[in-house]
């Protein structure tokens, strides 16, 4: 089924590059765009989500909610917009099936940030989706293979391809432009901080010709977790790994519940990562931004966001043990509390059909 419309905007990542932001203010705005003619298809954004993932084969082999968006898509005459960072490694002949499917002129847009930041945020990211490198191999492993410098695999087994396959933004801005030209590709920096909090949303609202608003107000989305709490999150990895739990079968209780929720209130009690710039970070930034120049990609923002910045906190050796225990006994503690909610409604139940 191709789906024919006047515009598809796919905003395509890169992840840890404000996407989970964007993504709850396209939904927060929805009804907003509706009535503008901007066609937000899916009433969450987990239906785009779940229908991209059917689309690349990542979820299964059915194509229900692909064929829904590409429905929905085709019955509306505006302009629609999709945002999912699993569409951003791109394969290129994937891509230009979902580019034909969707039909009609395809813009695609990335958000990137300078690649010091990303490299805290997306080693935690892996953890909390249940890798068990440590942070000093991780680290060891993306400078040693960086584009210029190593291979610049971009595999999903190993710490250097896990990055690299989602970072590589040179990389990922070619293939895209393979399948529907560089004339139809924005490429959004992250202000650097200090920047005004909607700015990342003007950029955006820039990219895609969609107005968001004069300040567009969403709450924190995908916040960082404290270092003691990732330390004993990967540390559970190594041992659910040792007892043949995969990462897919524990997904959704170790990430979306013990990570983001129990472990995500303790962030103001524990120190986080720090990294300062290292001299293969200011190179390969030299590079890449040198690179993206070249390809005339239409940028939004400024080249200098890019520069690396430096991340304030510890290192993981810095950690008391204490500290990691106090994480630990938070999530089990947080755990058996959720367990127990089921017990106490089904009590109260009880108890009232008694009386």
């Amino acid at each position: 089924m191709e789906a024919r419309s006047d515009r598809v905007i796919l905003h395509v990542g890169t992840m840890k590059s404000g996407t989970s932001y964007l993504q709850k203010l396209i939904f927060a705005e929805k009804e907003r765009l509706a009535a503008s003619g901007v066609l937000v298809p899916g009433a969450a954004w987990g239906h785009q989500s779940r229908a991209i993932q059917q689309a690349i084969g990542v979820a299964d082999k059915r194509r229900q909610g692909w064929e829904r968006m590409l429905a929905s898509i085709a019955a509306h005459p505006g302009p629609s917009i999709i945002s999912m960072e699993f569409l951003g490694p791109a394969k290129p002949k994937r891509d230009a099936r979902i580019v034909r499917e969707l039909g009609g002129d395809v813009d695609v847009v990335f958000t990137v940030r300078d690649l010091n930041r990303t490299l805290v945020s997306m080693w935690q990211e892996t953890v909390q989706n249940g890798r068990t490198w440590s942070w000093e191999e991780y680290h060891a492993a993306v400078a040693a293979e960086a584009p210029g410098r190593g291979e610049g695999v971009h595999d999903r087994g190993s710490a250097a391809g896990s990055f690299w396959r989602q970072q590589n933004v040179v990389r990922l801005v070619d293939e895209w432009a393979s399948v529907v030209g560089i004339d139809r590709i924005s490429l959004v920096t992250v202000p650097q901080p200090g920047a005004d909090r909607s700015e990342l949303a003007r950029r955006f609202g820039e990219a895609t010709g969609i107005d968001f608003g004069s300040d567009p107000v969403v709450r924190s989305a995908n916040e960082s977790l404290g270092l003691a709490s990732i330390l004993a999150l990967r540390r559970l990895n190594e041992v659910l790994g040792d007892d043949g739990v995969t990462s897919k079968a524990s997904f959704r209780l170790r990430k979306r519940f013990l990570a983001k929720t129990v472990l995500a209130a303790r962030r103001g009690e524990e120190p986080s990562l720090g990294l300062p710039v290292e001299e293969w970070v200011v190179t390969q930034t030299r590079e890449t931004v040198a690179s993206l120049r070249d390809t005339g990609v239409r940028l939004i923002g400024d080249w200098s966001d890019l520069d690396p910045v430096a991340v304030a906190g510890v290192r993981p050796a810095d950690v008391p043990d204490q500290q990691v225990a106090e994480a630990a006994i938070a999530a089990l503690a947080g755990l058996i509390s959720e367990q127990e909610k089921p017990a106490k409604r089904g009590d109260s139940a009880v108890s009232e059909e008694s009386e």
